[in-house]
């Protein structure tokens, strides 16, 4: 199972691209999915994990329509890409657009996927979410 950890800031440069740390590279060498992720990010999951979760989805009855919409959005927007020879990821541009990716970028690892956050983007989720986090008013749902 893929551990990805940390956080690295990144310029994408004219094509679109990032570099990766060498921990990353590993992890996502066989391929990664990208796709529109929630809270402003992408989500860049390795394969074996998307796998995991296209069969989560894919296990939901259709009959729900707030499964049918979450499907739409998480596969309508997921593209393949793999990482080129020196280890960079080409973001697509039009998940770029929708993530309001502009020049610097912050990639968090976060277990499972990595999160590709607009700086700014973050900073602001940051300064909203870290102090109930310190506080331990920020709970996961269960």
């Amino acid at each position: 199972m893929a551990e990805l950890l940390g956080r690295h800031e990144y310029q994408l440069d004219p094509k679109g691209r990032i570099s990766l740390p060498a921990g990353y590279r590993d992890e996502l060498g066989a391929g990664v999915y990208i796709t529109l992720g929630m809270d402003g990010c992408l989500w860049a999951f390795p394969e074996a994990e998307w796998e995991r979760q296209r069969q989560d989805v894919e296990g939901w009855p259709l009959s729900a329509p707030g499964n049918r919409r979450y499907a739409r959005i998480f596969f309508g927007n997921a593209e393949r890409a793999e990482l080129d020879g020196q280890g960079r990821l080409v973001l697509p541009r039009r998940l770029r657009e929708k993530a309001r990716l502009e020049k610097d970028v912050v990639v968090i690892g976060v277990g499972t996927r990595l999160e590709i956050w607009s700086r700014d983007a973050l900073a602001r989720d940051e300064d909203e979410v870290e102090s109930r986090y310190r506080a331990g008013d920020l709970l996961p749902e269960r």
